[in-house]
C-alpha cells in the first residue's frame, strides 16, 4: 500500500555546543497514514484543529485505538420480547392479588357493616326486642314467652303498619294471624316453635285461646320504652355481635330542634348476638348478654 508523507509540525531545538553557542536547527515531524485512513480525523477541542492518528496496521487493528469511547450495546429482539413478557406477567399477578385483597377486605365485617345504612338496618330489626328490654338468654327456648310473642306482633306492626290489621272481635280487639306472628318469630328468633298454641295465652295486651287462627290485641302504646343504638357491630365465623346502647324516647340525641345532642345518652348497654339461619339465610336473635 502506498503511503502519503505528511509534514504536519515544525518546531525549533536550541542545540547548545560547549562553547555556549546555540544553534538553531528546525525539524520536521512527519506522520505516517494509509492512504485509504487519511479520511479518518479526529477533532481536538478546537474545531479548526484536526489531529491525525497513527495507525499501525501490523501491530494494532482499528477497533483498538478506540480507547475512551462509550460504546452502546443494543438489546436483541429476542431479550426485548422477554422483559415484555416479563413485565406483562408481574402485572397480571399484581392485578389478581389486588383483587383477592379487595374481596377478603369486604367480607370482613370492618368493610361489609362500616356504612350508616348497615346500623340503621339493624337497629330497626332488633328494636322490637329493645324496647321489652329481655332477661339475658343463651338460646332462643330459654328467653321468655311474653317477651318473645310481645315482640313478634310489634315486629308486624313494624312491619306492615296498624292500617294493615283492621280486622276487630267483637269487643273491639285488633285480629292478628297466628301465622303472622310465627312468621315474625322465624325472623326474629330463627324459629316459630316458641310461640307455643297447645294451650290459651294470656299477655300484658293480648291473649289466645287454643284452636283459634288469631291473636286478640289490646291497645298498646310504645312510650317509655327503649330505643337501640347499636355502638358497634363485629363479626366472627358469620355470628354477628351487637353492642347496644338502650337509649330513652326523651333523648335529645332523637330531637330535631335547636337542642339536640351530638352524641345520646345510655341508659344501658346489652350485648346481642345474630346467627345466621341455614334455612332463609337470614341472621336472627340467638342470645343476649350483659357487655
Amino acid at each position: 500500500m502506498s503511503q502519503k508523507k505528511l509534514k504536519e509540525i515544525e518546531y525549533n531545538v536550541d542545540y547548545r555546543t560547549e562553547d555556549k553557542t546555540s544553534v538553531q536547527k528546525s525539524k520536521a515531524i512527519t506522520t505516517s497514514i494509509p492512504k485509504e485512513d487519511l479520511s479518518k480525523k479526529y477533532f481536538h477541542k478546537d474545531k479548526n484543529v484536526r489531529i491525525p492518528i497513527s495507525f499501525d496496521k501490523e501491530n494494532k487493528k482499528a477497533s483498538e485505538l478506540d480507547v475512551g469511547t462509550i460504546k452502546v450495546s443494543r438489546y436483541t429482539s429476542s431479550r426485548i420480547n422477554f422483559y415484555k413478557i416479563l413485565f406483562a406477567s408481574i402485572t397480571i399477578i399484581l392485578a389478581v392479588l389486588g383483587t383477592i385483597i379487595l374481596f377478603s377486605a369486604i367480607n370482613r365485617s370492618t368493610s361489609v357493616i362500616i356504612d350508616s345504612s348497615t346500623y340503621a338496618k339493624y337497629n330497626n330489626y332488633i328494636a322490637p326486642v329493645v324496647m321489652h328490654d329481655p332477661h339475658p338468654f343463651n338460646s332462643p327456648q330459654e328467653a321468655g314467652s311474653d317477651m318473645i310473642i310481645s315482640s313478634c306482633i310489634w315486629r308486624n306492626i313494624f312491619q306492615n303498619g296498624t292500617d294493615y290489621y283492621k280486622e276487630v272481635d267483637e269487643q273491639g280487639l285488633t285480629l292478628m294471624q297466628i301465622s303472622d306472628v310465627k312468621n315474625a318469630a322465624i325472623d326474629l328468633f330463627g324459629t316459630d316453635s316458641v310461640v307455643k298454641t297447645t294451650e290459651n295465652i294470656y299477655g300484658s295486651f293480648y291473649s289466645y285461646t287454643q284452636g283459634e287462627d288469631c291473636f286478640h290485641i289490646g291497645p298498646i302504646s310504645n312510650l317509655g320504652t327503649f330505643v337501640p343504638h347499636i355502638e358497634e357491630i363485629t363479626e366472627k365465623n358469620n355470628d354477628l355481635s351487637l353492642l347496644v346502647s338502650y337509649l330513652s324516647r326523651e333523648d335529645k340525641f332523637f330531637s330535631t330542634g335547636e337542642d339536640k345532642s351530638e352524641t345520646p345518652e345510655p341508659i344501658k348497654q346489652m350485648l346481642y348476638k345474630l346467627k345466621l339461619n341455614d334455612i332463609n339465610n337470614k341472621y336472627y336473635i340467638y342470645a343476649v348478654e350483659n357487655p
